[in-house]
């Protein structure tokens, strides 16, 4: 059977303006956080740059950023490190957004278009506890229609028995029983470069605001890899759990 599986993640900032940042300021302290450590990890205040996707299926890896936030005019792909069991994308196509809306209704119907298929499903590590929800409250921010539903429906599921969407983070802790633990610990333990080497998600915002949104989307891509390595380790697992089957 034909692995559809769409495996993604999203990087953020924290969505400021004068206008807001002392009410976000406000928030972040009751949490010993800098209003841009907080807007960046607070679902409805973390504007997502880049999302990037790998086709586990087709093999492609692509990505979506926002070209408002300056930077180098864009090449049509970047090339990516080959390895791992099958061997992964040797470069990720590229694609300059409008602006966040844009991004999100472009990655709304490549959602709409995957989950179209037979036996497809969405993939991510800890997507139940961030990437779903920051695309759902980013589109309801923008009126985003497209892809909405469809992951509102994701996020909702049974987490024991997941149809559209298969969370890795509930089956490397087997639902919880095991202590949390970055994926890219597990991305090193089954034998793949560590996707932190270069960048980690603390240093995105100084990125973005450097205007160096390309490496922020190389930095995703590498974690989409690794992610997908994971996953393809777990395949069997995952097809388990994906199936309804009782783990």
């Amino acid at each position: 059977m034909k692995n559809a599986a769409l495996v993604f993640d999203v990087e953020t900032i924290a969505d400021l303006s004068p206008e807001s940042h002392d009410a976000v300021a406000a928030l972040a302290k009751g949490r010993d956080m800098t209003p841009e450590a907080y807007g960046g990890l607070c679902p409805p205040l973390a504007r997502v740059v880049c999302l990037v996707w790998f086709d586990v299926a087709r093999q492609t890896l692509g990505a979506l950023f926002d070209g408002t936030l300056g930077g180098d005019p864009a090449p049509p792909s970047i090339p990516m490190a080959v390895g791992g069991t099958p061997p992964m994308p040797a470069s990720c196509d590229l694609v300059r957004c409008d602006g966040e809306a844009d991004l999100l209704r472009r990655f709304g119907r490549v959602v709409e278009q995957h989950l179209g298929q037979a036996n497809a499903q969405l993939v991510t590590y800890n997507g139940r506890g961030f990437d779903l929800p920051v695309l759902i409250h980013r589109s309801v921010k923008h009126r985003i229609t497209e892809g909405r539903d469809l992951l509102s429906k994701a996020v909702g599921e049974n987490r024991y028995r997941p149809v559209m969407h298969v969370d890795l983070l509930d089956a490397v802790t087997f639902f919880g029983a095991a202590p949390r633990f970055p994926m890219a610990a597990y991305a090193i333990g089954y034998g793949w470069p560590s996707p932190k080497q270069d960048m980690d998600g603390s240093q995105v915002w100084g990125a973005v605001q450097a205007g160096r949104i390309l490496d922020v989307v190389r930095y995703c891509a590498g974690d989409v890899l690794a992610t997908a390595h994971v996953y393809l380790r777990l395949n069997s697992r995952a097809a388990a759990v994906g199936s309804g089957s009782a783990g």
